[in-house]
């Protein structure tokens, strides 16, 4: 079906052009047709909020942050250069840390490999009363590959996640060739004995 442009009607009255009215139709129509066919069939259906913990931060120059290593026998607290003050960068950081120790210092995490790095929300346990709640506070869960992880190793781990004030708790797994352990949960409190001397840990 075509309409008549009356704007264009010469001395006779007959129309000089013609819009297509049905087929500009038809053609909308398809291209919608077009557009919301793959989203409905696609059979993705929607997810829920995956908490990642905070936003990664693009920062061109280096973040410096405080982890701690090994001297005579104690944590020794350290500063090192990241890409971020990111979770995950901190951890690396950490690991990573045995390359550029300076004389008399050392780390007990050789050997050990960080293999998963998550941030989640922190549930309070009933029997740690002093525990915050879990809109304001995270916990970071470390799956880690090797033989064998001491208390110092721990405790290096633990104490340089609870320098940020959001990180409540630490949970870890170790993973060895052979099995995968329990998940444990660790504050800094407990290696309190492993601080400096004439220095002090975080909780």
């Amino acid at each position: 079906m075509t309409r008549r442009d009356p704007g264009r009607h010469g001395p006779t009255g007959r129309g000089t052009a013609v819009r297509p009215v049905g087929a500009a139709r038809r053609v909308v129509a398809a291209l919608l047709a077009a557009v919301t066919l793959p989203m409905a069939g696609c059979g993705v259906a929607a997810t829920g909020v995956i908490d990642s913990g905070p936003a990664p931060v693009v920062n061109s120059t280096p973040t410096l942050v405080g982890i701690y290593l090994v001297r005579n026998g104690r944590l020794w607290p350290m500063t090192v250069a990241v890409p971020s003050p990111q979770a995950r960068d901190i951890v690396t950081a950490l690991f990573d840390a045995e390359r550029r120790v300076p004389d008399g210092v050392t780390t007990m995490l050789s050997g050990l490999t960080p293999t998963q790095i998550q941030l989640l929300r922190n549930v309070p346990d009933p029997q740690r009363h002093n525990d915050p709640d879990g809109v304001t506070s995270l916990r970071l869960r470390l799956s880690i590959s090797g033989w064998k992880i001491s208390r110092m190793a721990l405790a290096q781990i633990t104490c340089t996640a609870r320098l940020r004030p959001e990180i409540w708790a630490v949970e870890i797994v170790h993973v060895t060739p052979e099995s995968a352990g329990p998940a444990r949960t660790h504050t800094c409190r407990e290696f309190w004995d492993l601080a400096p001397k004439n220095g002090r840990l975080p909780p």
